[in-house]
C-alpha cells in the first residue's frame, strides 16, 4: 500500500513538472510571436513612410528646384539641431565626468590620511609595546 503511494506520489510530480514545461513552452512562444509582431510593425511603419515620403516629394505641387532647396534646407537645419544636442550632451557628461572624478580624488586623499593615520598608530602601539 505504501509502496503504491510512492508510486502515485512520482506519477504526480512527474506529471506535475511536464505541465510546468508546457506552461513555460507556450508562454516562450508567445513572447516569440509578440516580438515578431513588433518588429514587423516597425519594418512596415519604415516602409510605409518612406514610400509615403517618395510620393509626396513626387506628386508635390512646387518645382523640384524648390523641393530640392527645400529639402536642403531642411537638412542642414537638422543637421545643426543634432550637432547643438551632441555638444549639449557632451558638455553634460564632461561635468558628471569632472564631478566625480573630483569625488573620488577626495575620497582617495581621505583613505590614505587614513592609511597614514592606521600607521602611525600601529607604530606608536609597537613603539609602547617594546618599551614595555
Amino acid at each position: 500500500m505504501l509502496m503504491k503511494m510512492i508510486n502515485v506520489g512520482g506519477y504526480i510530480m512527474i506529471l506535475n513538472e511536464l505541465a510546468n514545461q508546457v506552461k513555460k513552452a507556450r508562454s516562450s512562444r508567445a513572447n516569440d510571436m509578440r516580438r515578431n509582431r513588433n518588429k514587423n510593425m516597425v519594418i512596415g511603419v519604415g516602409i510605409g513612410s518612406a514610400v509615403g515620403v517618395a510620393t509626396g516629394i513626387l506628386l508635390a505641387p512646387k518645382s523640384g528646384k524648390e523641393t530640392r532647396q527645400i529639402i536642403a534646407e531642411k537638412t542642414s537645419e537638422t543637421a545643426k539641431n543634432i550637432k547643438d544636442k551632441v555638444s549639449a550632451t557632451k558638455a553634460k557628461i564632461s561635468a558628471s565626468a569632472a564631478e566625480k572624478g573630483s569625488r573620488l580624488r577626495e575620497a582617495g586623499q581621505k583613505g590614505v590620511e587614513a592609511v597614514k593615520e592606521d600607521w602611525k598608530k600601529s607604530g606608536e602601539d609597537k613603539k609602547k609595546e617594546s618599551n614595555k
